[in-house]
């Protein structure tokens, strides 16, 4: 089938004139004005828009905003008189392909749709290939509680801006990884990489390596054509720096002037490279007190947390339980050809008394489990035994019993001041009885109003 072009110029004869043109190979749509084009976009569905940037009613940059908008599947490409540098790469930047300078010459613009169309075709099969984890990684989370319906929404708009470092915090198991990568799915048409670097993981004296790369022979031991780091790795996508709380201090010091200027070098490199992809951190520990107990630096913090999203643990949405569990049934139904349908009602007491530590994972792994091995039709307290003993070896469907009642921060104070006793004042021989480090401790007792000697 012929591809449908639509021409948009207020002047009646070029408008003639390339329709002539391209009647030859493809099917020619003319508008002179912008409620036209729209109009022809909305019912012809063309292929491609040759919109003049200089319509005598309209501005034709505002145009091509009003089309990516609304149809961003559409191809533009801006036809200008006059070769205006700021505009054409403003109107690059809103999404045109390409533009091409009047007077046309044909062989140019029949060239540029040839390339417009085989880009088309590219994004297509590339669409079809991911559409696996378009489907997947979606903003419908699966839960009633506000706070997480509020995340979502966040995440939804921070996915609109990949320029902006998004920060996730929850703990583990609470779907950081899940929400990145529907921030990244659903970012933009066709998606780039999704690199994860675990942070945690990473040798302290590796890290540079891994997210910059190296040139051949940067050093002792690098292999001899050199190798590109993760942030080359996800250019065009995301670069999602999982557990970045755990990220040594001398890495959070190049990562911080990465993310100021968006370009870094590779080590034992001159050329400068441009940072291209999405900046997303998750961490399960807590940045704001880990920043007052200086083991995270408070400039990279700051820098990170410019949209910012806390994923509450489950045990702190209990509205949703049940709804996840019977999603969950639901997809491991598929998985395993079972026929799970409901969930007996003091099964279900067994699961809102759960705490779940280890969050959505742990209600997914539970589910998938019992999916697998068991069979019938409706998932049962004997289903959930392991639950019993997860939780303080309790006999499964029977209320945990009570526990005394600890002030966690008394209790804390109290450690504090034996171990400082027991190391008559010294900070450093405390930290060690405690088996912590000495910063630590120091932000401990500045926290709860305790004195010291400086060592």
């Amino acid at each position: 089938m012929d591809a449908k072009i639509l021409v948009v110029d207020d002047d009646k004869s070029i408008r003639s004139a390339l329709s002539m043109i391209l009647s030859k190979k493809y099917i020619a749509l003319t508008a002179k004005n912008a409620d036209e084009a729209l109009k022809l976009v909305h019912d012809e569905s063309p292929e491609i828009v040759l919109l003049d940037i200089r319509l005598q009613e309209d501005d034709g940059v505002e145009v091509l905003e009003q089309i990516k908008a609304r149809y961003p599947e559409v191809t533009v490409i801006m036809v200008t008189a006059v070769e205006e540098v700021k505009t054409i790469v403003r109107a690059i930047k809103l999404g045109a392909y390409d533009y091409l300078v009047k007077p046309i010459d044909a062989q140019d613009l029949m060239l540029s749709l040839e390339h417009a169309l085989e880009n088309r075709a590219l994004k297509k099969q590339l669409r079809t290939i991911q559409k696996p984890k378009l489907e997947k990684y979606k903003f419908d989370l699966i839960g009633k509680n506000p706070v997480i319906k509020a995340s979502i929404e966040i995440a939804r708009k921070a996915s609109q801006s990949p320029d902006t470092p998004l920060l996730i915090m929850g703990e583990s198991g609470a779907g950081k990884g899940v929400l990145a990568k529907a921030t990244h799915y659903q970012g933009c048409d066709i998606p780039g990489p999704f690199i994860t670097v675990n942070c945690g993981a990473i040798a302290k004296d590796l890290v540079e390596s891994e997210l910059f790369g190296y040139e051949r022979g940067a050093f002792t031991g690098a292999r001899s054509d050199g190798r590109k780091g993760h942030f080359e790795e996800a250019a065009g996508g995301t670069l999602f720096l999982d557990e970045i709380g755990a990220m040594p201090l001398s890495a959070q010091v190049k990562l911080l002037a990465v993310l100021e200027d968006r370009a870094f070098y590779r080590i034992g490199g001159s050329r400068r490279i441009r940072v291209s992809a999405r900046i997303i951190a998750a961490t399960n520990t807590d940045l704001d007190e880990a920043v007052e107990a200086g083991t995270f630096r408070r400039d990279l913090f700051f820098r990170l947390n410019v949209i910012r999203v806390d994923l509450p643990p489950l045990r702190r949405r209990p509205e949703d339980i049940i709804l996840l569990t019977q999603h969950f049934m639901d997809q491991y139904n598929k998985k395993f050809g079972k026929n799970f349908a409901r969930i007996d009602a003091k099964a279900q007491t067994m699961l809102l008394e759960y705490n779940w530590p280890g969050n959505v994972r742990e209600l997914r792994n539970t589910v998938e489990r019992i999916i697998l091995i068991e069979n019938g039709n409706a998932l049962l307290p004997e289903h959930l035994h392991a639950l019993g003993s997860r939780n303080g070896n309790q006999t499964a469907g029977t209320k945990p019993r009570s526990k005394p009642k600890y002030d966690y921060q008394e209790v804390t104070k109290n450690l504090i001041q034996e171990a400082m006793e027991s190391a008559r004042g010294n900070v450093t021989e405390a930290a060690r009885l405690m088996k912590i480090p000495p910063h630590k401790l120091r932000y401990r007792i500045k926290k709860y109003g305790l004195t010291y000697k400086p060592d």
